[in-house]
């Protein structure tokens, strides 16, 4: 076999490895987490997670193609809800997307237009956003139960009902709701407090499809209109 032959194969042989590798992150991030089933609680806690409203995402110095459209008013009725939570006795969570490591850093840069990537600024909670709590959860994929600790500590608190906010609701909040309700939570997404495809929440054909996907997975939807002050 040619030397030019050879070295072809090998060139050959590391593409294709790091496709696979690639391939394989990109299943790793979008694929919900499966857990425990967690317990009947007698006295069950309720939770919000505002999830990636970051400043690479949402802030005003991130790099196109962010911030996303409506993300000021995004900001808007999360900070309502989060101001509304204590009154419900609902803990706040926060979580961030930090992408680590090499591979981390890498699908970062191919896929994620270089955003979250741990250690940088773009990676922290947009600094607009109200911070109610320290309980911040940062998570190395789309499902925010790839962080162990997020799980830990509902249990810790006996939570059993979650409400989602944040982006998006196609991939980060869809897969976290759906690694929610694979651990038997009841999970409500508040769905003008959430992004779609850089936008707020819109009926048109690909939201009403969305929706409709959501309610087969029993998933709970309502209005910040029906989380706010005058209703349970």
């Amino acid at each position: 076999m040619s030397k030019v032959k050879k070295i072809s194969i090998a060139l050959i042989a590391i593409i294709l490895c790091v496709v696979g590798l690639l391939a394989g992150g990109i299943i790793y991030t979008v694929v919900p987490t499966r857990g425990e089933k967690i317990d009947k609680y007698s006295n069950p806690q309720k939770a919000l997670l505002v999830i990636d409203i970051q400043e690479d995402y949402t802030g005003t110095a991130a790099k196109p193609p962010f911030p996303f459209r409506d993300s000021e008013k995004l900001i808007a009725v999360v900070n309502k809800i989060i101001a509304e939570a204590p009154r419900k006795n609902i803990v706040i969570v926060y979580i961030k997307q930090e992408f680590a490591g090499f591979w981390g850093t890498i699908f970062s840069r191919v896929f994620a237009k270089g955003t979250a990537i741990k250690g940088n600024p773009g990676a922290e909670i947009d600094k607009r956003i109200s911070l109610s709590s320290d309980h911040i959860f940062s998570k190395p994929k789309g499902d925010a139960f790839a962080n162990p600790e997020l799980g830990s500590f509902l249990i810790k608190n006996q939570v059993n009902d979650l409400y989602l906010v944040g982006l998006d609701a196609e991939y980060c909040v869809y897969a976290t709701a759906q690694g929610a309700l694979n651990r038997g939570y009841t999970v409500n997404i508040i769905t003008d407090s959430v992004l779609w495809d850089g936008h707020i929440l819109q009926t048109d054909e690909k939201r009403d499809k969305l929706i409709e996907k959501y309610k087969k997975s029993g998933i709970i939807l309502k209005s910040s209109g029906e989380f706010l002050p005058g209703n349970p």
